[in-house]
């Protein structure tokens, strides 16, 4: 039976757009106690208990980069970890670039080659596209970043302008993928962020760290001609980093999420069956499985890692590199009742979604940073 794609909403707006660093005023006018909110109240502390020589640390060029300048400064650098969301992007500087501003205003705007760009970014909503004030530092951007230290790694963070569910049928989000880890060629290349949860056990805050990723593509690319017919396979796990992802790092944070969706500690899912699933359009579990998510058999869905893990596979030429996809479980299955108008309970049950992200986005991507940190840490 045809799955009904809801259309693109507020609610897609906000999960891509909102910055609980500084709410965007659209947000603020949809929720106006947001403008009494304290910062602190929307955003992850930093304040956690690392171990010892390898709490990270920003580390700024001696040469603030040029927006048009290409990324071969930072060739040979030891990681690169790629997000995509600004509540992801606000959480990945917070906790990775502490002491860099939280509103990510000391990052730097990549616009390398932007009219390469141009042409192939045509999707209407596109954050690349979108000329409204509250989007200015996005607009023809390819992305934000910002170098730190792991102990002695050396690392790039990158807050991805593009987005394969957003840009378009030409989906150049692949080639900035390989135009970035080409040009850094790192040793281990991460492509993290939020996702919806998947099946009843995976619970809000969780963190997912794919053996594989698969495509699940119901709508735009339905049938594209790039689907590959084998997921993309991660990297192997080294050994030490489970051990770095401790209770102590990540219930800081994770404290800070609702008792009516958290009844246990953080979960790492890992190991062989554990895979993120990839769609086309915002899907998102919930207790019918209307969308189909729980027969991909992933713990997670997201928008573009199986695309990162598809350029990492084919496009790039890094001898040795390794890439790890990691999520955090932003919003649980929603409950949903069957039969009646179906249509009406998606919508309300997508809007409680996007409600449960913009409040605890922030929060439950400490988790997918904290294991990126570690995934770095141990390789």
């Amino acid at each position: 039976m045809a799955r009904i794609v809801l259309p693109r909403d507020a609610v897609d707006d906000l999960i891509l757009n909102y910055d609980p660093a500084s709410p965007q005023a659209r947000f603020v006018k949809a929720r106006p106690e947001l403008a009494a909110t304290l910062e602190s109240a929307r955003l992850p502390t930093a304040a956690l208990p690392w171990p010892k020589d390898l709490a990270p640390k920003p580390a700024p060029p001696a040469r603030p980069p040029a927006k048009t300048d290409d990324l071969s400064t930072f060739a040979g650098y030891d990681a690169v970890i790629v997000t995509w969301t600004a509540a992801e992007a606000t959480t990945l500087a917070a906790l990775l670039s502490p002491g860099a501003n939280s509103q990510l205003a000391d990052w730097y705007e990549y616009q390398h080659d932007i009219a390469s760009y141009e042409k192939l970014v045509t999707g209407a909503v596109a954050p690349f596209n979108d000329k409204t004030p509250d989007m200015a530092r996005y607009y023809h951007s390819l992305g934000l970043y910002y170098p730190c230290r792991i102990g002695q790694k050396r690392v790039l963070l990158f807050k991805s302008g593009l987005h394969l569910d957003y840009d378009g049928p030409a989906v150049p989000v692949r080639k900035l993928m390989a135009e970035i880890a080409n040009a850094v060629k790192p040793n281990v290349f991460i492509t993290t962020g939020t996702g919806g949860g998947i099946g009843k056990d995976v619970q809000l805050g969780d963190v997912v760290i794919a053996h594989h990723t698969v495509f699940d593509c119901q709508d735009q690319f339905k049938g594209a001609a790039w689907l590959p017919a084998s997921p993309p396979q991660t990297s192997p796990l080294p050994a030490k980093a489970l051990s770095l992802m401790t209770e102590d790092l990540l219930r800081v944070n994770a404290a800070r999420l609702p008792t009516a969706w958290v009844k246990r500690p953080v979960k790492m899912w890992h190991g062989t069956g554990t895979a993120i699933a990839t769609t086309d359009f915002f899907g998102f579990d919930d207790s019918t499985d209307y969308y189909g998510l729980q027969q991909t058999k992933a713990q997670a869905s997201d928008m573009g890692d199986a695309m990162v893990g598809l350029a990492m596979t084919t496009d790039v030429h890094v001898p040795g590199l390794q890439w790890f996809a990691i999520r955090n479980a932003s919003d649980p299955q929603m409950p949903v009742t069957p039969g009646g108008d179906i249509v009406s309970k998606l919508k309300a049950a997508k809007t409680e979604a996007g409600t449960i992200y913009q409040d605890y986005g922030a929060f439950t991507t400490a988790g997918s940073v904290i294991a990126s940190w570690a995934v770095v840490a141990a390789s």
